[in-house]
């Protein structure tokens, strides 16, 4: 890469090169059979250039290409951003030692064990009810990210993967309960069991269908379905969307927006975890991030291009959404921070009420306003302190801003949900709940 780099300097004012290679081999299941075991390699190089004070992108999927991506890069700069900031220099921070993203047990985990996990999975669900689908997938992936740029900074490091999903169906006459799980983590360390427990939980929940009626009433989101509420955060504390003065959290800083019981930050050196990285997609130092303390606005997040704009520092949020894309801020790993509640104690503080799993349409809608109305694909009615059992047909609404103003509870474990946001349970004192008669009615 250092060749390449030498050469583009001789083009532009300064530029970077960024390059992925991974490897991937998923196994997968369905309706209770191994359905196929592939084998992916991704290999990407994506350039980045400022010229004339401009910015110019190009990518290709060979190294070969780099005369291509050059003049390619400079056509666009002809029409591009001005740039209001320049690529770094040296890195010396040391972030390669301290997080650990690598496991040579995941490169080295054979197919026939993956396998073998596989028939376990289906054995498994089908022993706690032989009517029951379950489709899963085994997914291990293991490549380099490495980065070089004309002002002397350059990284590279190794990242491994190691993936579980589970979703079961249990379809009936008039009725399909689908319900999925899923672990994904950098190591082989991880246990299934959490997984376990939380899949029998709520297949034991899901045998009796409760009627009930609409109101507003508490509810409890799982850490599964709390993006319903956190989306429009992610969106409003984004510094390209702050920049562009249309988020309503701008201006907020160090003002109250959330119940006290809430704190959120972005973490990219957490070991293994899905987001982490020594660097950003730009050679930013990752770090942990206040970005909510105790319901008050501590931070925007930030690319290197709109922390200029911004005069402030840029964050270590400058994210690639793949190789083909240039870097714009983006969260790492999300953090809600842990409560002292359990579910338990949660649902036991409930008359009438009900626990959101899943939902329908995430991230569909008016996501920056707040605003929010999806229909509760697996959710459980809460009667006298108990799960009653699983409802139907079933709708939330409401605004992610006003409703975590109102927070009883934040759970005691929190867990990691796509390997990238790490949750726990929340307990909301009210939110508006439908169902589709009374939805027909109005």
């Amino acid at each position: 890469m250092q060749k390449m780099i030498e050469k583009i300097k001789q083009k532009v004012h300064s530029g970077e090169l960024f390059r992925v290679n991974f490897k991937t081999i998923p196994v997968d299941y369905e309706m209770n059979q191994l359905k196929s075991i592939n084998m992916e390699e991704t290999e990407g190089w994506a350039l980045r250039v400022i010229h004339d004070g401009k910015i110019g992108f190009s990518s290709s999927t060979s190294q070969n290409q780099i005369d291509g991506m050059l003049e390619k890069a400079l056509e666009v700069a002809q029409f591009g951003q001005v740039a209001q900031f320049d690529f770094p220099g040296q890195i010396t921070t040391g972030n390669e030692q301290k997080i650990k993203l690598y496991d040579e047990a995941v490169k080295e985990k054979s197919i026939e064990n993956m396998i073998e996990t596989g028939n376990n999975i289906v054995k498994r669900v089908l022993s706690i009810n032989s009517d029951l689908r379950c489709d899963a997938g085994i997914s291990k992936q293991d490549g380099s990210i490495q980065y070089v740029n004309t002002n002397g900074a350059s990284f590279d490091y190794k990242k491994t993967m190691l993936s579980h999903s589970i979703m079961v169906q249990d379809t009936k006459e008039n009725d399909m309960m689908m319900l999925m799980e899923s672990l994904n983590w950098g190591n082989v360390d991880s246990s299934l069991d959490s997984l376990w427990e939380r899949l029998e939980r709520k297949l034991k929940w899901s045998k009796k269908i409760i009627d009930m009626g609409s109101g507003t009433m508490p509810v409890i989101f799982t850490p599964k379905a709390l993006l319903v509420l956190i989306l429009p955060f992610i969106s409003g504390l984004n510094g390209r969307i702050v920049n562009k003065k249309i988020s309503p959290l701008q201006d907020k800083k160090e003002e109250l927006l959330c119940s006290p019981l809430f704190s959120m930050y972005s973490d990219g050196t957490i070991d293994y975890a899905g987001a982490s990285a020594p660097y950003d997609d730009e050679g930013i130092a990752m770090q942990r991030l206040p970005l909510i303390e105790k319901g008050i606005l501590k931070n925007y997040y930030y690319d290197l291009q709109n922390a200029a704009e911004a005069g402030v520092k840029p964050t270590g949020n400058g994210i690639r959404n793949g190789f083909h894309s240039s870097p714009s801020p983006g969260v790492s790993n999300l953090m809600v921070q842990e409560g002292e509640t359990s579910l338990k104690e949660m649902i036991k503080d409930i008359k009438e009420g009900i626990i959101v799993d899943q939902v329908l349409g995430l991230g569909q809608g008016n996501v920056l306003s707040g605003a929010f109305s999806n229909n509760v694909q697996l959710g459980f009615k809460i009667e006298n302190g108990k799960v009653a059992g699983r409802i139907k047909n079933v709708m939330i609404a409401g605004n992610a801003f006003e409703v975590l103003k109102n927070i009883v509870a934040v759970g005691d474990k929190a867990r990691w949900v796509s390997g990238q946001y790490c949750f726990p349970h929340i307990y909301l004192k009210s939110l508006s709940v439908s169902t589709k008669q009374s939805i027909k009615d109005k």
